[in-house]
């Protein structure tokens, strides 16, 4: 089933948000671990901004997972189990 492109970014925002609570970081201190400004991390979360590559990469190796575990892009569906996860090559 196709999603539209504004459930997507909410999809992606609470999944990174959901990592990062899961692992005690705040949202000043993720911010500087990822080295992104901490009013763009809140916007990406709360799914209001379309994110860069590159950003999703700094957010991912800030989380210590493969972007494609923040897409979801091996799952079947939009709801996948955050504690799966593995380290960024």
């Amino acid at each position: 089933m196709e999603i539209s492109d504004a459930e997507f970014k909410e999809f992606l925002g609470e999944r990174i948000k959901s990592i990062r609570t899961g692992r005690n970081l705040g949202v000043r201190k993720f911010s500087q671990l990822a080295d992104i400004e901490h009013h763009q991390l809140l916007r990406i979360e709360k799914g209001l901004v379309d994110i860069r590559l590159s950003t999703l990469r700094k957010i991912a190796i800030a989380l210590n997972v493969k972007e494609s575990h923040l897409l979801n892009l091996g799952g079947s569906s939009m709801t996948g189990n955050d504690s799966d996860t593995t380290e960024t090559v």
